[in-house]
């Protein structure tokens, strides 16, 4: 049944409408562009081969340092931020070669108070497992002052699982890129150590 005084959307031409409908979705479509932030590609640190670490179910958790740096030969003012991803080859074994426990492995980021990530995995007696985790590096640096990142990043075992060590070797890559440019500066770098 058709209404006896039409709404006044109706009274528009069909062929209007639909050409109101394109321009509404091209303007919604133009001021998502407009306040995204430009940013230039990841550039990769080399791969930091950590020093290992041995956990007991007594000691439960021991913390490494890393730190990330990002420079660049030409000045610039941009903003650097970036991510540090941890893989860790861990084997547990257990003191009673019968038992069938299989605790966990965490791995936690932290800068200063804050924690920026984790990951963890599940252990099997006598084989070798990866565990991955990743997490964005704290704050935005400008490139023009010395960014630098120190992040701690703690391997902890299940502590209630019946006795035994687990053995993990560890690598870590930094990845990192500048906001509000598209394009990588000149000699911009990335680097990581464990002091």
């Amino acid at each position: 049944m058709r209404r006896a005084h039409p709404s006044r959307f109706e009274r528009i031409p069909t062929a209007a409408r639909a050409w109101a409908s394109r321009l509404v979705l091209l303007l919604a479509c133009a001021s998502v562009v407009a306040t995204s932030r430009a940013q230039s590609e990841d550039v990769l640190s080399p791969t930091l081969t950590g020093t290992p670490v041995r956990l007991t179910t007594d000691t439960g958790k021991v913390t490494r340092t890393v730190v990330v740096r990002a420079t660049a030969k030409e000045d610039s003012k941009d903003p650097v931020e970036g991510e540090l991803r941890i893989q860790a080859r861990a084997k547990w074994t257990p003191s009673d070669p019968t038992q069938t426990a299989q605790p966990w492995l965490a791995i936690h980021h932290s800068e200063g108070e804050f924690a920026t990530g984790s990951g963890s995995g599940v252990l099997e007696p006598g084989v070798t497992v990866t565990v991955e985790s990743s997490a964005s590096l704290g704050h935005a640096c400008p490139l023009n002052q010395d960014c630098e990142w120190t992040v701690q990043v703690a391997f902890e075992v299940q502590s209630n699982t019946g006795p035994g060590t687990v053995d993990v070797e560890w690598t870590a890559q930094a990845a990192a890129h500048v906001l509000d440019d598209s394009s990588v500066p000149k000699g911009f770098t990335v680097s990581l150590s464990e002091p």
